[in-house]
């Protein structure tokens, strides 16, 4: 039985002794790749890698915590890129946002556009708490945004026929339908003041010149 134990440990150490690690100095520190182990480690923090492919170079997508990466390994000219993630508001088939700062944004606005419309007394009151809940759900993901403008809840508990109830002079009714169509409207009308972004990642700084690579096992 101790033979057995001890013939398990000396492979355990061989297998360490032999892991292949890819080192790349570069201008921005140090980036080790444990093969083996599927780790990377950069900038006094170690990733487990969650993907790795190639398109028009190398990349390895990793994972520490609740922090998302991509690095791109541009070999060809001596460059290593970094990328952050981003959690996105897709407008569907049309533009994606920046999720945290569309709702940082619509939050900071809301009685900007009260003012602007003049909407006042319990027409306010129930257009800054549905402003409120439809925001919310645009950051959880409840709320989505179809290519026609249209949105979609899918807890049901918000609904309009995106037409407004009006009185039989034409005077816009004070109806929950209303105030949802107010709040669809002003969510668009902030949307072209914010950038469009091409994907999911954005880059962090300038890529980093490459040094000095090796590989030792």
């Amino acid at each position: 039985m101790k033979k057995i134990l001890l013939l398990s440990i000396m492979l355990i150490l061989c297998s360490t002794m032999r892991a292949t690690v890819y080192t790349f100095v570069t201008s921005g520190g140090t980036f080790k790749i444990y093969k083996e182990s599927n780790l990377i480690s950069f900038k006094d923090r170690t990733y487990n890698i969650v993907k790795e492919g190639k398109d028009d170079t190398n990349y390895m997508v990793c994972k520490s915590d609740n922090t998302i990466k991509l690095i791109r390994f541009d070999l060809a000219n001596d460059n290593i890129i970094e990328y952050d993630y981003i959690e996105t508001f897709e407008w569907k088939d049309v533009a994606l946002y920046d999720k945290a700062k569309l709702v940082a944004g619509l939050y900071r606005n809301i009685d900007t556009y009260i003012h602007n419309n003049n909407l006042k007394g319990d027409k306010a009151v129930m257009f800054r708490e549905y402003a409120g809940i439809m925001i919310g759900g645009i950051q959880d993901g409840t709320i989505t945004m179809n290519n026609n403008g249209s949105f979609t809840d899918s807890t049901g508990k918000l609904s309009s026929d995106g037409t407004f109830d009006k009185t039989w002079t034409g005077k816009k009714k004070n109806t929950l339908n209303n105030i949802l169509n107010l709040v669809a409207d002003y969510i668009i009308d902030y949307l072209p003041q914010m950038p469009i972004l091409d994907s999911c990642w954005q880059q962090v700084g300038k890529p980093y010149l490459i040094l000095k690579a090796n590989k030792s096992e």
